[in-house]
């Protein structure tokens, strides 16, 4: 057995490699996996740290030994004042249990209904849209998806809050950002600046939610909504949700559920108007199919090219691009090599994505990968852009339904096009973020029942 590190890069005494990844946290992780092969070696001050760049590994740690690595305490400290002990934290039975509660609200069954949420809301989002306009393309799909996961997961119309939603997600990204590049938890007591954004922010976000709430209680109907699952839960007697328990399935499923399908649609349409054939080939498919009416789930099937656009974008720019670490609680053996108790385990989509001897030409955009039969070549734990294993993302199909029928509604009508001389650099924060105000132009187009 080997008990010498992984290969990996050099850091500083007593930093560690903390100010390489505050430095660009993206750049940092790629050279490591191209660089130093499928187990990197870093450090965060003094904890050990490992990104796996295999899928052999990755399975290894998301599916067969899933429930012996816990997310890592040390990220939780982190995120638990925004998100309490929600999904996004909670380990072992207690997670278990919150995922068989909100399970229902994703089944395939509902897509249907969520889909006609989807189709709407783009269509409402795109009513004051005029054709030569520019506009932040990025804050259009916001207001679109904010709306989705409202009307569709809580039955509540978002419109009143939308800026103040966003304002405070922007925010929370932010001061969280900070706290895991450092890899120090900013105890809440301290009475500094960044604590009174937090308290802001949360509070913010609290209002929000407690006000789906309130609406709830006072018409008292099961709607078949994650909210009425929630509200109906907490009123039982026993073994219910408690308050706290509440507001923390909320907070999680608005945060998680309206910006990473947010930013992948604006990933999509800067690569579509850096790719003139694919926006060709995506408008023959929605003109045949749709024939100039809006989409509806029974067109999810016959969408697929529209849905090979939506993967490949996904492999480019995962919004979960650095999965939550796990943390070993004893000494374990991975490829070879002993991963020492309280080590913080990395695996990154993003960077996974991008190994090209997973993905020919990684760099390109090519949705053709995703044709149908064509993916078979795709081994699993290679593509992973919701996870893998248990803990894989409740929502992945959710947000692959909102983004394929919110990008044909919007695609039909318009062609979104990237305005020049913009910065796109990734992000790589909490989510995978666009820089902020990419400007598009919007152009009319005519659909095949428009020139009938």
């Amino acid at each position: 057995m080997k008990t010498a590190y992984p290969p990996g890069p050099k850091g500083m005494p007593l930093l560690g490699n903390v100010l390489q990844i505050r430095k660009n946290k993206l750049a940092f992780m790629l050279h490591a996996a191209r660089t130093h092969g499928d187990i990197a070696h870093f450090r965060l001050g003094p904890i050990d740290a490992y990104l796996l760049n295999h899928p052999d590994h990755i399975r290894d740690v998301l599916i067969e030994r899933a429930d012996v690595l816990p997310k890592d305490r040390l990220q939780n400290k982190i995120i638990s004042p925004f998100f309490g002990n929600g999904m996004l934290i909670s380990n072992g039975e207690e997670h278990h249990r919150q995922r068989r509660m909100a399970q229902p609200a994703f089944h395939p069954r509902r897509l249907d209904s969520y889909a006609r949420i989807f189709v709407e809301q783009a269509l409402q989002g795109m009513a004051g849209w005029r054709s030569g306009d520019e506009y932040a393309i990025d804050a259009e799909m916001l207001k679109m998806t904010i709306q989705n996961v409202c009307l569709a997961l809580f039955n509540a119309d978002a419109t009143d809050i939308v800026a103040r939603a966003a304002a405070a997600m922007t925010s929370i990204i932010e001061l969280l950002s900070t706290e895991f590049d450092l890899a120090i938890p900013i105890p809440m007591w301290l009475p500094t600046q960044r604590n009174r954004r937090k308290r802001e922010a949360i509070r913010e976000l609290d209002s929000i939610v407690m006000k789906f709430v309130a609406d709830w209680r006072r018409s008292g109907q099961d709607r078949g909504d994650l909210l009425s699952m929630l509200m109906l839960a907490h009123g039982e007697a026993r073994g219910g949700v408690t308050h706290d328990e509440l507001r923390d399935h909320l907070i999680t499923m608005f945060s998680a559920g309206h910006e990473t399908t947010a930013f992948t649609l604006v990933w999509a349409w800067i690569l579509l108007s850096q790719h003139p054939d694919v926006e060709a080939e995506l408008w023959t498919e929605l003109d045949r199919v749709l024939g100039g009416r809006p989409p509806t789930a029974e067109d999810l099937p016959q969408l697929v090219y529209t849905t090979m656009i939506v993967k490949e974008t996904l492999r480019l720019y995962p919004a979960g691009w650095l999965l939550s670490p796990r943390e070993p609680h004893e000494d374990i053996t991975l490829g070879g090599y002993t991963i020492p108790k309280g080590s913080m385990i990395f695996i990154s989509p993003y960077v996974l994505h991008r190994d090209g001897r997973f993905f020919p030409e990684p760099e390109r955009f090519r949705p053709e990968r995703f044709r149908p039969g064509a993916d078979k070549h795709i081994a699993r734990g290679t593509y992973i852009p919701f996870g893998i294993g248990p803990r894989v993302c409740i929502g992945g199909a959710f947000a692959t339904t909102e983004a394929v029928l919110t990008l044909a509604t919007v695609a039909q009508r318009y062609r979104v096009s990237l305005l020049p001389g913009q910065s796109l650099a990734p992000r790589g924060n909490l989510a995978l973020r666009p820089p902020p105000g990419v400007k598009v132009r919007v152009i009319a187009r005519k659909t095949v029942a428009a020139a009938a």
